[in-house]
């Protein structure tokens, strides 16, 4: 008799679908905002990866709040409230390149690189809610014995989007104008949002309302692999933001074709992937994708045409569907339900952090040495990311991995001890020496 829980419910998939309408709408921006603000602001490589970080500091700076409200409020009113503002922000990107506000400056600064920053740092804070929200629900909604499994089929959602975002994004901003993207990534980010809220059902939990501390901001037992997850995104941000520039130089290659075999490979690899963590744990996995980006990467910053170019966004992509639903599945599978969200927001945080300065870092490099030598750096960068996973991450997780029954076992969680109570006086019966002897249950135990 086949036991093995149900993954493809109705909710699962229409929450992987509508996730792809709202990522399709993300990546559109991730390929055409470094043109945008290249080709119609103006700004310098270190302007572009300064505004293009306000992003990751946003998210970084709210993301531990939004864990703790997903735990403490409720998954479905935080999720849907951040999602909707989230949507709506895309079309206020259009407003720098304006007439009228173009050639303007505040204090010496142009303004619309104030506007635009403006926007990139609310954009962040939004995503925060929803980035940790649809991750922690994602988890909500399949099996524990398949987590890995439901983790990596939900990250597909991320691949072809990735796939498919920047094509769509780059076609729209070249053939048509900046107002065409950003209207129409706008309305694709509210289909999204307007599908999950009338036709899916969100998953069972009972919120659990607790005072704002550092431990409830802030999960523990996440912070090693976060950590690891951070450095390796401090890498990561430098190939997914300056690949649009960087392609320039290269004769006879496209962004679009790097990004669309970079989310094909990752989307294939991702189906081996999260069987592969449900059945053998992640030291293989890790062991197979980390070598992949640190080759890649080193390939790219050696590539003069297509051929080195294509093959470094293979192994990439390779690698990194190998490697995230690895960190995904088990930052979740250290910590109960009611942790999910704090657990998720942390582990979040680690990639806001790591792009954030990643983004600063090899833009203000690429100004002074160039992109060979920042992805040559990357490479680097990478290699220490797995060096601390070996000696630190990976005999944390194992120390503290939960059992299945224990990980939505909330008899176990940390409880407030209730103060003592005076005994009524009913209940109190003299010994023989006069020492106050009790009969009820309560004061025998």
């Amino acid at each position: 008799m086949n036991t093995k829980p149900k993954l493809w419910t109705k909710d699962y998939i229409i929450f992987c679908l509508a996730s792809l309408l709202m990522l399709f709408a993300f990546y559109s921006l991730v390929s055409t905002l470094p043109l945008y603000l290249d080709e119609y602001l103006h700004a310098t490589k270190g302007q572009i990866g300064l505004i293009l970080s306000f992003y990751a500091l946003a998210a970084l700076l709210l993301r531990p709040f939004s864990g703790y409200a997903l735990d403490a409020w409720g998954r479905k009113g935080v999720f849907m409230f951040g999602f909707f503002i989230f949507s709506l922000l895309f079309g206020l990107y259009q407003i720098p390149s304006m007439k009228g506000i173009t050639g303007l400056a505040i204090l010496g600064l142009p303004l619309p690189l104030l506007i635009i920053s403006a926007v990139r740092f609310l954009h962040g804070l939004s995503w925060a809610v929803v980035s940790s929200g649809s991750q922690t629900i994602s988890v909500d909604l399949v099996p524990a014995s398949r987590r890995g499994e439901g983790i990596a089929y939900y990250g597909l959602s991320v691949s072809i989007s990735l796939a498919m975002g920047p094509v769509l994004g780059l076609w729209l901003i070249n053939y048509f104008s900046a107002s065409h993207l950003f209207v129409t990534t706008m309305a694709l980010s509210l289909a999204s949002f307007f599908a999950i809220a009338l036709l899916m059902k969100f998953p069972a939990y009972e919120p659990k309302p607790a005072k704002i501390n550092m431990r409830m901001l802030i999960e523990k037992t996440s912070l090693p692999i976060s950590l690891v997850n951070s450095i390796f995104f401090f890498s990561n941000g430098a190939i997914t933001t300056f690949i649009p520039i960087y392609s320039k130089e290269i004769e006879g290659v496209s962004t679009a074709s790097f990004f669309f075999v970079f989310a094909v490979s990752m989307a294939l690899i991702r189906v081996v992937s999260g069987k592969m963590f449900d059945r053998i744990g992640s030291r293989i996995p890790l062991a197979l994708g980390f070598p992949m980006v640190i080759i890649g990467a080193f390939l790219l910053s050696m590539a003069y045409g297509p051929g080195l170019y294509l093959t470094s966004a293979t192994l990439i992509g390779l690698g990194q569907g190998m490697i995230f639903p690895c960190f995904v599945a088990s930052i979740n599978n250290m910590v109960r339900i009611s942790r999910r969200g704090a657990a998720n927001a942390t582990f979040s945080s680690s990639i806001d952090v790591g792009i954030g300065l990643g983004i600063i870092f090899f833009g203000y490099l690429s100004d002074y040495a160039g992109f060979r030598i920042v992805y040559m750096v990357v490479a680097l960068v990478y290699l220490i990311s797995y060096v601390v996973y070996l000696f630190g991450a990976e005999r944390h997780y194992l120390r503290h991995k939960l059992s299945e029954d224990d990980l939505n076992d909330e008899s176990q969680e940390e409880r407030e001890v209730p103060p003592l109570r005076p005994i009524p006086l009913s209940q109190i019966q003299l010994g023989k020496e006069g020492s106050a002897a009790c009969s009820s249950a309560a004061c025998r135990d």
